[in-house]
């Protein structure tokens, strides 16, 4: 599918690194779930996790800022919640309306879109602020 981790979104924080390749994986879950034709029974679960996975990821990476005096750290937070809030969206309406293949897919386009500019924008620059050796607090 289109949902396809790519080393050129590394940051250069293998932490982060890691953890941004198995929100990648788990998009590719949920497509591939979608595509397949699986039910709301199945995708529920899946949205679920996604979920609950980038609320620690967002926080792992928001106490990484806070540790570091990261000057851009409130503008993350914010794109965090909005992201946290479109997937959430989106599990309301599948546990809702049930899991139709064009609203699942159409809503996993958008956020894995948002996914990829996120992590090689705001993600790229808090990556290259760590390696200019901003000391921890």
């Amino acid at each position: 599918m289109f949902v396809e981790w790519n080393e050129s979104y590394a940051i250069g924080v293998d932490e982060i690194d890691r953890q941004h390749r198995e929100l990648f994986a788990r998009f590719e879950d949920l497509m591939n779930a979608v595509g397949s034709g699986r039910g709301k029974a199945d995708l529920v679960p899946l949205i679920g996790f996604l979920d609950a996975y980038a609320a620690t990821h967002f926080h792992e990476e928001e106490q990484l800022h806070m540790r570091h005096h990261y000057p851009e750290s409130c503008f993350h937070r914010d794109a965090h919640a909005i992201f946290l809030g479109r997937l959430s969206a989106l599990k309301t309406e599948v546990e809702a309306k049930g899991a139709s293949n064009h609203l699942v897919i159409e809503t996993g386009k958008v956020l894995f879109r948002w996914l990829v500019d996120h992590v090689c924008g705001m993600d790229r620059q808090f990556g290259d602020f760590l390696r200019t050796g901003v000391e921890e607090a």
